[in-house]
């Protein structure tokens, strides 16, 4: 019998995907307030973090004060996800896209149903729950 291939997300693969996920959702936890309105992180590569940064004007500056508080957040997020990273990259990347507001349901259930089931999805999606 042949096998047919099947289609893997992009990432699926990569042994700390479930870790990147946490990453992503405790970024403001990680970089401060100030730092999560215009960073967030992209990826890891080699085990090192790909932070990027929609204000162009900022990046030099934050390049410059990531050698002095990096080991604190690797230490912090070591601790808090258990990635261990290496080293910091700081780049150019577009902004998050807005999220478009849904039209209201005059039926506060329903809607709150609807939010607890994307909710839901979204966990599934970034691997932190299964599809039960």
């Amino acid at each position: 019998m042949k096998r047919t291939p099947r289609l893997v997300p992009l990432g699926a693969r990569l042994p700390n995907q479930q870790a990147e996920a946490r990453l992503r959702q405790a970024w403001q936890f990680v970089v401060g307030q100030a730092l999560a309105d215009r960073t967030r992180p992209l990826r890891v590569e080699r085990n090192v973090l790909i932070m990027g940064c929609w204000e162009l004007s900022r990046i030099a500056t934050l390049r410059e004060a990531a050698a002095a508080v990096w080991p604190q957040m690797r230490d912090r997020i070591h601790r808090a996800l258990g990635l261990s990273l290496m080293g910091l990259q700081i780049v150019p990347c577009d902004p998050p896209a807005e999220v478009p507001e849904h039209t209201k349901d005059p039926d506060p259930l329903r809607r709150a149903l609807r939010l607890l089931e994307a909710r839901h999805r979204e966990r599934v999606r970034l691997g932190l729950e299964s599809d039960e």
